[in-house]
């Protein structure tokens, strides 16, 4: 497990729940119909929201975000975010909550994957409102290619 710790050691800003996530713009814009699914990561452990593989993340492409609640208790999973945005969810052992889509609760032991399209750069913070010390934030930045 020397990678699991290598890996740790790297990333040890997700031990807090934060990850950044960057857009590179080639001054070409990507359609969206034929652009690649990218996927995101979240593990909730010994209640911490973990990024599994931090990857860059582009605008204005289909995103899917899988969290898998690897802990004892239920967690919830809510963000300014998914109110502005069409999302669709799915996942065993998930309840959704609040005036359109605010958040999800994710059993022990089970997985939401959340699917949208990144519009717009900025901070997307998120956090369990049944946990309030477990939260994270994403940062979806927009960097010109050189």
């Amino acid at each position: 497990m020397m990678t699991e710790r290598l890996f740790r050691s790297c990333f040890i800003f997700t031990m807090v729940g934060v990850a950044t996530f960057l857009s590179v713009s080639g001054g070409a814009e990507v359609s969206r119909d034929v652009a690649e699914e990218q996927r995101i990561e979240i593990i909730v452990r010994d209640s911490q929201f973990l990024l599994s593989q931090p990857t860059p993340v582009r605008l204005h492409a289909p995103t899917v975000v899988i969290i898998r609640n690897q802990d004892i208790v239920r967690h919830g999973f809510t963000s300014p975010m998914l109110a502005n945005m069409l999302v669709h969810a799915e996942g065993e052992g998930i309840l959704s909550y609040g005036k359109g889509i605010e958040g999800f609760y994710v059993d022990p032991g089970k997985t939401l994957v959340l699917r949208f399209t990144t519009e717009r750069t900025g901070n997307y913070s998120f956090r369990c409102d049944l946990h309030p010390q477990v939260k994270g934030e994403l940062y979806l930045l927009e960097i010109p290619a050189a």
